[in-house]
């Protein structure tokens, strides 16, 4: 999957809302949050996908350490987001534990999130 400008979310109104309205699941090193689309957005959803939002705070680390996560985050959604891409949004906040972590652990955080969300989706 690749992510297009359409499919990245700017607005901070957009953060806002999925992470109020939104379910969030919390790992070692990321924190998954998704909300469903708001109904006048549905149709343009189906053919854009869904709605991608990374959030690194200072307290995440230095610059150049936010960039690299934020960089890893983008390759894990790359890599794993298909599922996720059901006209959804979403936004995974990286935690400070996640600088010290490998790709590797981060990947399997995130897997072991993605699993959990789609297990709780599929419920509902």
């Amino acid at each position: 999957m690749q992510l297009t400008r359409r499919q990245t979310m700017k607005r901070a109104s957009e953060f806002a809302l999925v992470r109020a309205a939104g379910s969030s699941r919390a790992g070692r090193f990321l924190i998954l949050n998704t909300a469903p689309l708001p109904a006048e957005q549905a149709d343009a959803a189906h053919d854009a996908g869904s709605r991608f939002g990374i959030i690194t705070t200072r307290r995440t680390g230095h610059a150049y350490e936010r960039v690299r996560a934020r960089r890893r985050v983008r390759e894990l959604l790359r890599k794993h987001g298909e599922p996720l891409a059901n006209g959804r949004y979403v936004v995974v906040v990286v935690r400070a534990s996640a600088t010290k972590a490998t790709f590797a652990e981060m990947e399997q955080d995130f897997l072991r999130l993605l699993k959990r969300t789609l297990n709780r989706q599929a419920a509902c």
